[in-house]
């Protein structure tokens, strides 16, 4: 019977994890607060932040309780975490011809925000937690470099200190993609406050969340208000009632529209409550299941306090790529929530990004103005995360697993590691 147990559900053998698993984390704690706070502003009819028959001002609010929570002077929510990178770039003066140094382990949407700003992605090395590695800055550096997009991948911070202090050196603006780190910290600071601006993310995977939806948190006045009006459609401009809206001290620019509506500033206003609770339940089964898992041979991450008190999953690296893959399709037949970093590959890898392939002819990779600095993507550009990417197996872990779950997960886990781990 304990041979049977223990057989392989991918070999036949009973799942390790049979109940399903609530993955998400925000949108696992949507209930009647929220349904009450969209109610109301339909209610009022007045669903655009600006004005409206009864506005209720729940972005503004949202934006204000943010800020508090965050610990800095200035919050703008937007449409998406995308638009967050946006507004932080453009409010950092990043154009055209312009390089921002990225993290080679990375969602695409760093990357997409770069070159919508028309400059040049120049992608640095991964640390053992996919994160950008300080060493790897420096040496990427030209006249042309205008900032630096540390990510927290996974809810693991990134290295900020050395990160921020090349930034300082050489004059260059830090921008954090805080998108997967919502209210973590780095050494007892909140994220997205370390650098020059913070972007934030509130998409449905994200820690707290609207569906789509995102913030840029600054104590930068001057930066704050140029990406207030810039997304405003480039700010002083007069409505269909004859009335100017804009932003104090900001000469008016042709701009986007990337607000947020009170639908989406209603909701986030009852899930920012939840954030600290939802974080503490991200911490428990994170040591939990490294505990579990720690006798495993197989080379993990080393711990580094101060950075992945939150972390969204737990990695193993095999020794090959193959064993990664048998071992996630044996874990994923166990029903153990196994993959790998969007897909094994540094985001550079993705068709798109390697053959720079814009739509329409604009910069950076079809105009004049950067025909100077023609840069080339390639498999071997960053070898160390295209290895660690290819091999990490790993295992998320959502805030809402019960006791139950993560002793099946860790089950699954020891099962799978004593066929494929020598």
């Amino acid at each position: 019977m304990a041979q049977e147990l223990d057989q392989l559900a991918i070999d036949g053998g009973p799942k390790a994890v049979p109940q399903p698993l609530e993955r998400y984390k925000g949108a696992a704690v949507i209930g009647d607060e929220e349904r009450e706070a969209v109610l109301e502003v339909l209610a009022s009819r007045s669903l655009f932040r600006y004005y409206g028959p009864n506005l209720l001002g729940k972005v503004a609010q949202f934006e204000r309780d943010f800020a508090a929570y965050l610990g800095l002077p200035y919050v703008l929510a937007c449409t998406s975490g995308t638009a967050a990178l946006r507004l932080a770039l453009v409010a950092s003066d990043v154009g055209a011809g312009d390089e921002v140094i990225v993290p080679a382990a990375t969602f695409i949407a760093t990357v997409n925000a770069v070159v919508a700003q028309g400059a040049i992605p120049i992608f640095a090395e991964s640390d053992a937690h996919f994160s950008l590695d300080p060493a790897a800055v420096e040496p990427l550096l030209t006249d042309r470099t205008k900032a630096i997009i540390p990510v927290h991948l996974y809810g693991v911070a990134a290295d900020m200190d050395p990160i921020v202090a090349v930034a300082r050196h050489h004059g260059l603006r830090v921008i954090e993609d805080t998108a997967q780190a919502c209210g973590s910290f780095y050494h007892g600071r909140r994220l997205g406050t370390i650098g020059d601006v913070g972007a934030f993310s509130f998409q449905l995977e994200k820690n707290i969340t609207s569906g789509e939806g995102g913030a840029i948190a600054t104590a930068d006045e001057e930066l704050y208000k140029r990406a207030a009006a810039y997304a405003d459609q480039g700010g002083q401009f007069p409505t269909l009632y004859g009335v100017e809206r804009g932003v104090d001290g900001v000469e008016p620019v042709l701009g986007e529209n990337l607000r947020l509506t009170e639908l989406a500033g209603a909701i986030l206003g009852r899930q920012l409550p939840k954030l600290d609770d939802i974080l503490t339940r991200v911490a428990h089964n994170t040591a939990y299941l490294r505990d579990a898992l720690g006798e495993l041979p197989v080379e993990m991450p080393p711990l580094a306090p101060g950075r992945d008190e939150h972390a969204l999953a737990v990695v193993l690296y095999p020794q090959t790529v193959e064993t990664a893959d048998a071992m996630i399709a044996a874990l994923r037949a166990e029903g153990v929530p196994a993959g790998k970093v969007y897909g094994g590959k540094a985001v550079y890898l993705n068709r798109q990004v390697l053959e720079q392939r814009q739509l329409g002819r604009g910069c950076p990779f079809n105009c004049t103005c950067t025909d100077h600095r023609r840069v080339t993507y390639h498999p071997g550009l960053c070898p160390r995360a295209e290895d660690l990417l290819a091999r990490g197996v790993v295992i998320n872990v959502g805030p809402y697993y019960s006791d139950d779950d993560l002793a099946c997960i860790a089950h699954g886990v020891q099962k799978v590691g004593q066929r494929y781990l020598p």
